[in-house]
């Protein structure tokens, strides 16, 4: 088995690429990002452009490919649309192409559990519920998911798709427009204030990123019908409780800025996850608390270095 990750040397991919060094298993790491790593049984590949001719020389019949590359954030505008179509629509149906000509074994899209459903759904949300996306990001991510499905349908490659939650963990840098965990870690531990949108009530489904590797690996090695699953905790957690828990994890009070919630924010979104227990076995195990516990000393570290 080789695993292609297209979009590896992000959050996800750099978790996964660790949580997968002592399986023995060939992984081939291409991104836009540089990366100077060196890790066992793994090759980094630069992608210097997204064209047919660069992905028939990346693929081999039955890898593996996990889509991890993407551009924007949820709260990405609707200016920005036609720069972000250009990689996130053409880019990854040029690879997706290349993929069918190939004839890879099964094709994994990390898509959005936390944006794709809007906020029309009752909690917890699960795959047969439709989505309403109300930002752009979640747009386009079902875009990507209607082409693998109609893949599928054509040309039997086994495409499966994956609604993640909300991800945070050790390797997930503060301040970068997602992953608000790492953000009012870093806030707190430095003493600055963080941005509230909304009252703070709102629930929201987070994954450790752990739990979220063990996922790709076991949609990698098992036998999986193609199409959609949730991927989550199953479990809400508003902003005021993720303050709380940080609070007594650190020993420092919170300060806030709070807004209104902007255009293309969804309030409340938790996943049900047993469509996925049921067909791999998967769950994830990581209580919330634990979580922060254990992305603590990065985020130190990162504070003292930034």
């Amino acid at each position: 088995m080789r695993i292609v990750i297209v979009g590896g040397n992000g959050f996800l991919g750099t978790s996964f690429i660790e949580y997968m060094k002592d399986k023995n298993i060939k992984i081939l790491c291409c991104d836009f990002l540089k990366n100077n790593r060196n890790d066992k049984n793994v090759i980094y590949v630069p992608i210097k452009e997204e064209s047919m001719d660069f992905y028939r020389t990346l693929l081999k019949k039955d890898d593996i490919v996990i889509i991890l590359k993407w551009k924007g954030v949820p709260a990405t505008y609707m200016d920005m649309g036609r720069e972000l179509v250009e990689n996130n629509i053409v880019g990854t149906m040029v690879l997706i192409e290349a993929c069918v000509e190939k004839q890879v074994k099964k094709i994994i899209f990390a898509s959005s559990g936390g944006s794709i459903y809007g906020n029309s759904c009752k909690l917890p949300i699960n795959e047969k519920e439709i989505p309403e996306p109300i930002s752009l990001y979640a747009v386009q991510k079902l875009m990507v998911e209607d082409y693998l499905e109609y893949v599928n349908r054509l040309y039997e490659i086994n495409t499966i798709i994956l609604r993640i939650a909300n991800p945070y963990g050790k390797k997930q840098k503060p301040f970068g427009g997602q992953g608000i965990i790492a953000t009012f870690l870093a806030g707190n531990l430095l003493e600055q204030k963080v941005e509230i949108y909304g009252d703070g009530n709102y629930v929201r489904d987070y994954i450790y990123i752990d739990d979220l590797s063990e996922c790709f690996f076991k949609c990698c090695e098992g036998k999986m019908k193609s199409g959609v699953y949730n991927v989550g905790s199953g479990k809400g957690t508003s902003i005021f409780e993720i303050c709380k828990m940080i609070e007594q994890i650190t020993g420092k009070k919170m300060q806030f800025i709070e807004h209104e919630i902007g255009k293309g924010q969804v309030t409340n979104n938790v996943l049900d996850c047993s469509k996925i227990e049921k067909e791999i076995g998967w769950k994830s195990y990581t209580k919330l608390e634990n979580g922060i516990k254990k992305m603590l000393p990065a985020i130190q570290n990162w504070c003292r270095n930034n």
